[in-house]
């Protein structure tokens, strides 16, 4: 049996910048003023182990969706010129924190319901004479004019559309679809929506995804264009695509529709199935559990569960799917004696009734658990000038489940697996102390009792 990473989680490590720079309350801003002569206060704290220099400028900031711009001249919303820092130079001793004191003296003609600048915020760490680190913070402002009567305009200018199964993408995968907006804002006050994108398949009258978009996802500022690029896993048919996208700005409601003819030569079928991992034992063999098959393409079929061993059955044995919808099928055991040790281990694989390709990028198996079992890991790290990276093998019997610890702090947000005989490298993408790492881990579905400490 090909045993196979059967879940795919992004392992993002927060190591990197365990000691920094501490930027309060917020790292972006939206404020609100009835006036244009006014003052506001952040605080800055250092967290490295060594006094710092921390030097604050005041910047124009403008983004497009794909690249930023830090010196906008003649951009009438921006505030560079109106905001002025009381000190543009603190010095900070380890742990301590200092306020940083923005002084706003906007003229009366301002023409936006907002303003719009950053902090450029460096920090610098010297000893000996020698450079220990050498930081820099963007923190954006989006100032809220509110004795400016609000013109509100948003309008979809173009839509393209990538299907990764045909181009795939570092980032996202090999499946799905990248839909990329481009937005337009006439009016005279930032885009920040809280809201959703609808995308729809015209012809077969079905909506495909509801995408939810919470501030700061998209910004579009006063009369600029954003593209903004967001990620579906389902594939697109050909005909009419249509999208809406619509919530609340700045308190105001807005919605706004766009369509695009696209041609899709990709016949796939692709489903994913939930949940990845059905395990039974002597304790719920009787147990009957339940597989759902979402279809993530355009396309009708019938599906066929397929598994090889005779100790496994499907209730039904096919199942009609519909495009962009789920179906689900339960499995069971006819095993009763569980007296042998480790785990075996099944893949469920699916097969179209018809001659369709199908594709299942999230596949399922079935554990049959022994009585005795033995979850052992070991690990290493391995560490060069750029970075560490951990490499963990499952050397027993079972599936086992596991937390990379750093210090206190878990840095997985979900537990990894890793299927008997198998090995995972993870690339923290910096360098770690060994001293701080540690693993704990335990059969999947139990308690993670186990831990692995000597690196």
């Amino acid at each position: 049996m090909n045993l196979r990473v059967f879940m795919i989680l992004v392992f993002t490590c927060f190591v990197t910048l365990l000691f920094a720079l501490e930027i309060s309350p917020n790292l972006i801003y939206q404020i609100e003023s009835a006036k244009y002569q006014f003052s506001y206060e952040l605080y800055v704290k250092n967290d490295i182990p060594y006094e710092s220099k921390v030097t604050v400028e005041v910047i124009d900031f403008i983004t497009d969706g794909r690249s930023y711009s830090f010196d906008e001249p003649d951009y009438k919303y921006s505030l560079r010129n109106h905001v002025s820092v009381n000190e543009k130079e603190i010095i900070l001793a380890v742990n301590e924190q200092k306020p940083v004191k923005l002084e706003f003296n906007v003229p009366q003609n301002f023409p936006g319901a907002t303003g719009v600048f950053a902090l450029r915020i460096s920090q610098e760490s010297t000893t000996g004479g020698k450079v220990q680190i050498r930081l820099n913070y963007i923190v954006p402002f989006f100032i809220r004019f509110t004795v400016v009567p609000i013109f509100q305009s948003v309008k979809i200018k173009d839509i393209s559309v990538r299907d990764l199964s045909l181009e795939p993408d570092d980032e996202y995968g090999n499946y799905g679809s990248l839909i990329t907006l481009e937005i337009e804002n006439n009016g005279n006050i930032g885009l920040i929506p809280k809201g959703s994108i609808l995308v729809s398949a015209r012809e077969l009258k079905t909506t495909i995804a509801e995408v939810p978009i919470d501030s700061f996802d998209l910004v579009v500022f006063p009369e600029k264009r954003t593209y903004y690029t967001f990620y579906i896993p389902c594939t697109l048919p050909s005909g009419t695509l249509d999208i809406n996208l619509s919530g609340k700005s700045y308190g105001l409601d807005f919605s706004t529709n766009a369509s695009k003819k696209i041609e899709n030569k990709n016949n796939l079928m692709i489903v994913k199935t939930e949940p990845q991992l059905v395990i039974f034992n002597d304790k719920n063999k009787n147990t009957v559990y339940s597989l759902t098959i979402s279809n993530l393409s355009f396309i009708k079929d019938s599906i066929i569960p397929i598994v090889n061993s005779d100790e496994l059955s499907f209730i039904p044995k096919k199942s009609i799917i519909y495009p962009y919808r789920t179906t689900s099928f339960n499995v069971r055991t006819s095993t009763k004696d569980f007296g042998f040790s480790g785990d075996r281990i099944y893949e469920i694989k699916f097969q179209a009734e018809s001659s369709t390709t199908l594709r299942n990028v999230q596949p399922a198996y079935v554990v049959l658990r022994g009585k005795t079992i033995n979850a052992l890991l070991e690990g290493h790290l391995e560490s060069s000038q750029f970075g560490s990276s951990l490499v963990v093998s499952n050397e027993g019997n079972c599936v086992v489940q596991f937390d990379v610890m750093y210090g206190n702090q878990k840095l997985n947000s979900e537990s990894l697996v890793i299927f008997p005989g198998q090995t995972l490298t993870i690339d923290f993408g910096t360098v770690i102390n060994k001293n701080q790492l540690q693993v704990k881990y335990g059969p999947y579905g139990e308690n993670t009792t186990n831990s692995l400490e000597d690196f």
